[in-house]
């Protein structure tokens, strides 16, 4: 096995589009646009781009995700969170059509989209809030096993303006169904 080996799986899944190992260039530009989220009113702050970054290698992943394959997400944590200066969780990202029917006849909860939810009475007074992307694992983007071709690897969502960006570089449209991620991975070392 070889660092390309998942490069090579990426790209023979049904819904990819493209498939491109990141130059410093791409980082840096990444990384700024991503930098900019920072100072809006309500910062948004990606972690798992962050975190991606500081692998030895970035991939970066565009599929059509028009296919009827099921959407993906984590279920075990919750990746994308508004927070308290505290580290509360005030609002944050539900997948499950139960949960999300059961919240919707809740006057404590409000909608942001729709499965997007914050607590009310969660919300403390005076303290400065956060959007927060974590970092994502593998299965979310697909069910083969990539974590065994390389060493380690974090799957990073890049944010709107980056997304735009990204697909930019490569001459796509911001169609929303066509999505883009960053995979940050260490290849496996020759022992």
């Amino acid at each position: 096995m070889n660092e390309y080996e998942l490069i090579d799986i990426l790209r023979n899944e049904d819904s990819t589009i493209k498939v491109d190992l990141l130059d410093d260039d791409k980082k840096k530009q990444i990384l700024l646009y991503e930098m900019k989220r920072a100072s809006e009113p309500v910062p948004f702050i990606n972690k798992g781009m962050e975190e991606a970054f500081e692998y030895d290698e970035a991939v970066v992943v565009i599929t059509d995700n028009r296919s009827d394959k099921p959407v993906r997400h984590t279920e075990d944590n919750n990746t994308f969170t508004l927070r308290t200066e505290d580290g509360s969780i005030i609002g944050e990202l539900i997948y499950d059509e139960e949960e999300l029917e059961e919240l919707h006849n809740d006057p404590t909860v409000y909608f942001l989209s729709e499965n997007f939810v914050t607590y009310n009475n969660a919300f403390m007074s005076g303290q400065k809030q956060f959007f927060v992307m974590e970092a994502e694992k593998s299965s979310f983007i697909t069910d083969k096993d990539l974590d065994s071709t390389v060493e380690k690897l974090v799957v990073a969502v890049p944010s709107t303006e980056t997304d735009h960006y990204i697909k930019d570089c490569y001459g796509m449209s911001h169609d929303d169904a066509i999505g883009t991620v960053i995979i940050g991975f260490n290849p496996l070392r020759d022992e």
